[in-house]
């Protein structure tokens, strides 16, 4: 385990997002100096705390943010786009591309000492069984893309102007305000629209957003010299067994009858191909292929460096957002 450090004030961006709270509540716990950035300021976030709003995007807003600050922690960012292929494309670069990038210039200039950036497993692409950060990566589509790009671009810049940067690629999120896939496949179930395709033998990393925060505060309070970057996710589970605890916490029964994975491939390749291979039906096969598919990955390095494991099993983390989910639901 790698001692602790002095800390000075710590950045957060995304102050307003799912992770970016996430990490303030985690590092006041700590009894660490929060300076938190996002657009505007949102009432919800601890009132001791500062608070400069600020726009990745826009250079000039940055130019402050970064004042008397040791370590920032670069968690802003851009998930869940779902409109046409251009546009996502563009979106995902200018966000988490240049933004990460305008980020760490402003680091830079204000002579921070340890930059932490977040990034994902997505970055792997392709079939992920058990990869670690010496895999080769291999991103699909736009948002894997822009974070592997992120990732290769604070890699250089940090290099060059010899600074400390930790790159977390994190498992999918899940929990408590969940903006993510898991909360969709809970409204699926809950609302009866769910159907099984395979028998659910394959598994997935999840992360709970709890543990991600635990992680990203504890890459702060116990900075690593250079350039680093380490996988962060809980053991990997069987897509059934994250399936059934979805149904068990909203109190309904789990079918059991399945579509067999073949015949829906096959039967899906035949019509894409009969439809000259129309967007949403490509769309439809990536997203049943990545259903089916192992993806899961090694966390050794993060958790022998660190002596850290996550905390939320899946029971509680389930049994949680679907708590949050109901809530939720009924203010609709």
């Amino acid at each position: 385990m790698i001692l602790r450090m002095t800390m000075g004030n710590i950045l957060v961006t995304g102050a307003n997002g799912f992770l970016g709270s996430s990490i303030i509540r985690q590092a006041i716990n700590e009894g660490l100096s929060i300076i938190a950035t996002d657009h505007y300021y949102n009432s919800k976030l601890p009132t001791n705390i500062a608070f400069v709003p600020a726009d990745i995007l826009d250079v000039s807003s940055l130019k402050n943010v970064c004042r008397d600050v040791e370590s920032v922690c670069h968690v802003a960012g851009l998930a869940h786009v779902f409109n046409n292929l251009q546009k996502r494309k563009e979106c995902f670069h200018q966000i988490n591309v240049v933004g990460a990038e305008n980020v760490a210039h402003a680091a830079i200039l204000a002579g921070v000492k340890h930059f932490v950036l977040i990034s994902s497993v997505a970055v792997y692409g392709g079939v992920a069984l058990g990869r670690d950060e010496t895999s080769e990566c291999h991103p699909e589509g736009p948002y894997a893309l822009s974070k592997w790009q992120a990732e290769r671009t604070l890699i250089n810049l940090c290099q060059n102007e010899k600074i400390n940067l930790t790159i977390l690629r994190l498992a999918t999120l899940y929990g408590e305000g969940d903006p993510g896939n898991l909360r969709r496949l809970i409204r699926l179930i809950d609302r009866g629209r769910f159907i099984w395709i395979g028998k659910g033998e394959n598994f997935k990393s999840l992360l709970h957003c709890e543990d991600a925060a635990r992680a990203c505060v504890t890459a702060l309070m116990y900075p690593t010299p250079g350039i680093n970057i380490y996988n962060v996710a809980a053991p990997p589970r069987k897509m059934h067994d994250i399936v059934k605890k979805m149904y068990d916490a909203l109190g309904k029964r789990i079918p059991k009858v399945h579509i067999p994975a073949n015949f829906v491939l096959i039967s899906e390749k035949v019509i894409r191909r009969l439809s000259c291979n129309h967007t949403k039906l490509v769309t439809l096969h990536n997203t049943i292929q990545k259903w089916l598919a192992d993806d899961y990955y090694s966390t050794d390095n993060f958790c022998k460096t660190f002596d850290f494991q996550t905390k939320v099993d899946l029971d509680e983390g389930i049994r949680r957002e679907v708590e949050w989910y109901k809530i939720e639901s009924s203010k609709n």
